[in-house]
């Protein structure tokens, strides 16, 4: 035993200190070897318990042991004896070797643990498992392998029902999107703002979806007065429950459409309802209103000047005919041959009269029913206005002159040559008809890609009152001047028919000038 009485304070110190350290390694090498042997005691059965197939095999393949249980061992047509010294490759299919050579090739190229998963066929049934290999030194690889077959399915069957949710709700956007009607759902607990707008809604207002969500009206749309209005019905929305109103609103086109609304809040646990808004467009609908109104306004017009036309052709037809039928008898009861001649020619006059007025029936007509033919092509003016010129120089009254205006001789237009001449025919009939002293000018000018023709007199004129009404039918100046009253009706419709226009300017008993454009050609 060792002798403290001579040491001095500083040894004993010293001693005490050494003592300690003796106490603390001998604790430790008692807990070691406690801990030895309880994993010597219970590493097996610890092994035992475990669920997944544990195997160590060498670095080429080779199976060296299996580790757990040989309850643990899932290959089909091998026990825990026949796979041990077995080549892995050789007792598990074609495709499940390729995952766990790639797998191993691995950890043996990193030095770290790695996971790969595999299929194998087990009872029939057909399992997926996980193969996670460890390294275990420089020679050994542990491998652990675990059947997830039920997270495996129920990863499939998560899938497939997600599949089929976003199925579904392809469709119901797709419906949502298709159909005629606006849809829009707004937060009332976030300033209103659009959480939902539909397709029907971007299309008619103008505004891309991107534009709308998360933003209030105030911020969508281009009239605020709009999204006042928007605003306050919202409100009255959240006093009522459901609001349903007919409104208008301006698109991002500036176009004016309306609608009818049904907004109604929706419970969404929160504090908070949605708003759910529904909107038909009724513009349409409107406009056909509209137009059914005017349709019907037209036809009673049109039923008006049936009756009109009726009365007005029956004095028309009749006074001719009327002239036909008793000259014609004076004339084969008429000794005098120079009576004869004077009753032949009134005849002849009523009868030319008769035939202008069936004449610009029919005309009247086909333009109206759209089966006037047109013969398009390019025109030559000169030869037609002199000829137009000698034609009416009889029919002029004894104190007014009929003058051709200086005009391009080698003037085109593009039109129907034959309409071109009824045209001018019929606005020179008139001229010479009220012109009952002066001059009649008639002629032609360019105006850039149009031929601006004109007919200028210095008649009797038309009333302001008439002046509107002139190319209207039987827009006619003097109610007592023989004549139907569609001559210029007729030349207006030929003349939009040949892309010109045509106009007037007048001023009672000072003259009235018509003109009228046709397109130029080379």
């Amino acid at each position: 035993m060792t002798d403290y009485t001579n040491k001095t304070k500083e040894e004993l110190l010293q001693l005490v200190a050494d003592l300690e350290r003796r106490v603390e390694t001998l604790s430790e090498q008692a807990s070691l070897s406690t801990e030895k042997r309880f994993r010597d005691r219970y590493s097996t059965r610890i092994l035992d318990a475990l669920p997944d197939m544990l195997t160590v095999f060498g670095r080429d393949g080779v199976i060296v042991e299996l580790a757990s249980s040989p309850a643990t061992n899932h290959v089909e047509g091998t026990d825990a004896q026949s796979i041990i010294h077995a080549h892995i490759k050789d007792i598990i299919p074609p495709d499940a070797y390729e995952s766990v050579q790639q797998n191993m090739e691995k950890v043996i190229a990193t030095g770290r643990e790695s996971t790969a998963k595999h299929s194998l066929m087990v009872n029939g049934v057909r399992h997926y498992f996980e193969n996670r290999i460890f390294p275990l030194d420089e020679k050994y690889l542990l491998c652990m392998c675990r059947d997830v077959s039920a997270r495996v399915e129920m990863e499939h069957k998560n899938a497939d029902q997600q599949a089929e949710i976003t199925r579904l709700n392809s469709i119901m956007h797709a419906v949502l999107n298709n159909i005629p009607v606006y849809l829009f759902v707004k937060d009332t607990g976030n300033d209103f703002r659009y959480l939902y707008w539909n397709k029907a809604f971007a299309d008619h207002s103008g505004i891309p979806i991107e534009n709308v969500i998360g933003y209030n009206d105030d911020e969508i749309f281009p009239n605020s007065a709009d999204a006042e209005r928007f605003r306050k019905d919202d409100l009255e929305t959240m006093r009522m429950g459901r609001l349903e109103y007919e409104e208008d609103y301006t698109t991002e086109y500036g176009e004016i459409r309306s609608v009818v609304t049904v907004k109604t809040l929706v419970s969404t646990g929160n504090d908070s309802p949605y708003l759910i808004g529904v909107s038909w467009d009724i513009t349409d609908k409107k406009k056909e209103a509209k137009e059914l109104i005017a349709a019907r306004i037209k036809a009673e017009e049109s039923d008006r000047l049936k009756s009109a036309f009726l009365a007005n052709m029956s004095h028309e037809i009749r006074t001719p005919l009327n002239s036909i039928v008793g000259f014609s008898r004076l004339a084969v009861e008429a000794g005098d041959c120079e009576e004869k001649r004077q009753y032949a020619d009134i005849v002849e006059k009523n009868t030319t009269v008769l035939l202008s007025l069936f004449n610009d029936i029919l005309d009247l007509s086909a333009l109206e029913a759209g089966t006037m033919l047109f013969t398009m092509d390019s025109v030559l003016m000169q030869s037609i206005c002199i000829s137009l010129a000698e034609k009416y120089q009889p029919s002029l009254h004894q104190e007014v002159a009929l003058i051709l205006d200086k005009i391009n001789t080698e003037q085109h237009v593009w039109g129907d040559v034959k309409r071109i001449i009824q045209i001018l025919e019929n606005l020179l009939t008139n001229s010479c008809k009220f012109t009952y002293k002066g001059e009649i000018h008639f002629g032609f000018e360019s105006k850039g890609s149009m031929v601006q023709f004109y007919v200028q007199d210095t008649g009797i004129g038309i009333p302001a009152a008439k002046v509107a009404t002139i190319f209207e039918r039987f827009g006619k100046v003097n109610e007592f001047v023989q004549g139907t009253g569609l001559g210029l009706t007729i030349c207006r419709m030929l003349v939009d028919k040949m892309g010109g226009r045509i106009w007037v300017r007048s001023q009672e008993k000072k003259g009235t000038t018509i003109y009228f454009t046709l397109p130029a050609s080379d």
